[in-house]
């Protein structure tokens, strides 16, 4: 299945779960209101997030899976709820973590072989 990117090129989808995109939410669209600046405020002119594609492609495979993160502060274990371009989200026996992508330092799931 192909699927056209933001400019028209071609993605080949390989059987694998779909990264979530900030306009999208469990493969989804967002349903949200439009942001607008506060006079007075500063407000970002730019959102930029530094992006791992490979690393992130891989976690994005193991969504619905137990995997444990050893980030900078320390490890955490829990099932893969979602992955976005910034960060994932953990979901523990009675709380949800969102860990953003630039702090996890490696993870560890079920084996898996990548083509």
């Amino acid at each position: 299945m192909s699927l056209k990117g933001s400019k028209g090129e071609e993605h080949m989808h390989m059987g694998q779960n779909p990264i979530d995109q900030p306009g999208c939410i469990n493969q989804m669209p967002a349903v949200h209101s439009q942001i607008y600046p506060i006079a007075g405020i500063p407000q970002p002119t730019e959102y930029v997030t530094h992006l791992d594609p490979v690393f992130v492609q891989h976690l994005s495979r193991h969504q619905g899976q137990r995997i444990g993160i050893m980030t900078s502060v320390g490890r955490v274990e829990g099932i893969n709820a979602g992955v976005a371009v910034d960060h994932i989200q953990i979901n523990l026996e009675d709380r949800s973590l969102h860990i953003r992508i630039s702090e996890i330092v490696y993870f560890e799931g079920p084996l898996a072989s990548y083509r």
